[in-house]
């Protein structure tokens, strides 16, 4: 049985670099995995997840806790249980508190003709030089063109968050990959003792959406532009995640990529 992970002391969890990584799906496999690495609960061979102890310590955050919550008077299959973390109101305020923290933020689909407003706006701030009135129009048609560059779920503190964040432990394997992928060609959920068949049953993850959930994915911009049950990182349930990391391997730094992000807060995910 795989020693339990010692302490990490970091600027963000490994709950909050699941969430930044590929959203509200891919905290929900981490906090799982917290739970499965501490021997708080388990997973049988037929997926189901129970709760090893009744009393409840051992979990150590909101959105832990609601999953031992879960599991604690009858077994719930993995994929179930992911999805409704993913979708409670514990991560609704993890991504409120990401959001405070300054390390996602509301995604902005980019529209396909942002360039055009970029274009007017410049000739118009020419054309000012001899006709000052029309300074009003070019900070609008420049504001435009801002906006409608769009936003991804991840901000710039988010992105540096990840920055140099590796699969160490098998839970931040799970936090950069989630349970489907691997490390070094090793399926990440053979780390928890399960199946490919168990592995199978955790929530796929989805095609990125632009309107994410707080947070993307390869690690860093994807993940928060994705989530994978549900939502992305901009909303409230998970549906992120065509993000996946870009850690390969338990010594190699994540990228940055929607788990979304995103997020996707923009992402999503949960899933992969």
């Amino acid at each position: 049985m795989a020693v339990p992970t010692a302490a990490r002391r970091t600027d963000v969890s490994a709950e909050e670099i699941g969430f930044l990584t590929a959203g509200p799906g891919r905290a929900a496999e981490t906090a799982l995995a917290r739970l499965l690495d501490g021997g708080i609960v388990r997973v049988s061979r037929d997926g189901l997840v129970s709760a090893v102890h009744q009393n409840g310590h051992g979990a150590t955050t909101d959105v832990e806790t609601h999953i031992h919550n879960q599991v604690r008077s009858k077994s719930v299959r993995i994929g179930q249980v992911v999805r409704n973390a993913a979708d409670s109101v514990k991560m609704d305020a993890l991504q409120r508190e990401l959001r405070r923290r300054r390390l996602t933020r509301s995604a902005r689909p980019r529209l396909g003709a942002w360039w055009v407003f970029l274009v007017i706006g410049l000739v118009m701030a020419l054309a000012a030089i001899t006709q000052p009135w029309l300074l009003i129009g070019t900070a609008g048609f420049l504001g435009t063109a801002w906006y409608s560059f769009g936003a991804k779920p991840l901000t710039r503190a988010g992105r540096a968050a990840l920055a140099g964040v590796t699969a160490s432990d098998r839970v931040l394997a799970v936090a950069l990959e989630g349970f489907r992928g691997t490390i070094s060609g090793r399926p990440v959920g053979a780390l928890f003792g399960m199946s490919q068949a168990v592995t199978n049953m955790v929530p796929r993850k989805k095609k990125r959406r632009r309107n994410a959930r707080g947070g993307g994915a390869g690690a860093a911009s994807s993940a928060a532009s994705c989530g994978s049950c549900g939502s992305g990182c901009g909303s409230s349930s998970c549906g992120s995640s065509s993000c996946s990391s870009s850690s390969s391997s338990c010594s190699s730094s994540s990228g940055s990529s929607c788990g979304g992000g995103g997020s996707s807060c923009g992402g999503g995910g949960g899933g992969d």
